[in-house]
């Protein structure tokens, strides 16, 4: 069961947080606050208990952005594989710009934008030449999932957690209640929609200590992804029950 006074702190620390992290009180450069960096750090990719990937993340807040950068490494299998993705989003959560590149075991490269009110993708091939662009019909506020960057998934939980906070009569805290994102895939260039649900509170052991963890559902088009979330609204695990894979956030 989902305690309503937890609830209530959940929305109201969540709140405060993303205020931090998204908003910008003011205009003047002199104004401006440093860069912060909201959150960093590295994920363990594991599939069927065996380690096959690494990314390495930073979320960044700078006085007109926010920027997630990551670098995803593989550990297994004879074919090496390197990636980088960058994903700036404006004050409003809004996309600014995403660019996704393959360094091994081929060159690939995309960047999305928006384009008078769409999203375009200019995507270049393993030779270096320049594939057609790709519309579409998607608001700058859809947000970029794409695959193997889990650190994104952190940055679409708080967004959940600051727009899905319903009100209940009286006034007396809120609850949160499942939401709809649309997103887009740049690296399998389709577009779609996933719900994510607060479903309370889990007593879970990681990295040999006890946690109390807010956990977390997103469902997809395919399977279905277990997240879990610490006080500090950092990202501690995922799980794929589906293709039995574990994602685990790793200590320094």
């Amino acid at each position: 069961m989902i305690h309503h006074t937890l609830i209530r702190r959940t929305s109201i620390a969540a709140s405060l947080f993303l205020l931090t992290a998204f908003s910008f009180a003011g205009s003047k450069p002199a104004a401006a606050k440093p860069v912060t960096v909201v959150d960093e750090g590295s994920f363990g990719i594991f599939q069927n208990g065996q380690r096959v990937a690494t990314e390495i993340f930073v979320i960044r807040q700078y006085p007109d952005s926010n920027i997630t950068s990551s670098q995803l490494h593989g550990e297994s299998g004879a074919s090496r594989l390197e990636q980088t993705s960058e994903l700036t989003l404006l004050p409003d959560g809004s996309l600014s710009r995403y660019e996704w590149k393959q360094l091994a075991p081929t060159h690939n490269s995309a960047v999305v934008e928006p384009v008078d009110q769409v999203l375009v993708m200019h995507a270049t091939a393993a030779d270096g030449k320049p594939i057609h662009d790709q519309t579409f019909f998607l608001t700058p506020e859809t947000f970029i999932l794409d695959d193997y960057f889990f650190s994104t998934r952190e940055v679409l939980l708080w967004r959940y957690l600051a727009s899905s906070c319903v009100a209940r009569t009286g006034g007396d805290g809120c609850d949160l209640v499942k939401h709809r994102f649309p997103i887009l895939i740049p690296r399998q260039r389709i577009s779609a929609e996933v719900f994510v649900e607060f479903k309370g509170y889990d007593d879970t052991p990681l990295n040999g200590r006890p946690q109390h963890l807010r956990h977390f559902v997103i469902q997809t088009e395919g399977p279905e992804w277990h997240l879990w979330l610490d006080a500090n609204h950092k990202l501690l695990r995922i799980s794929i029950p589906s293709t039995n894979t574990e994602i685990l956030r790793q200590e320094k």
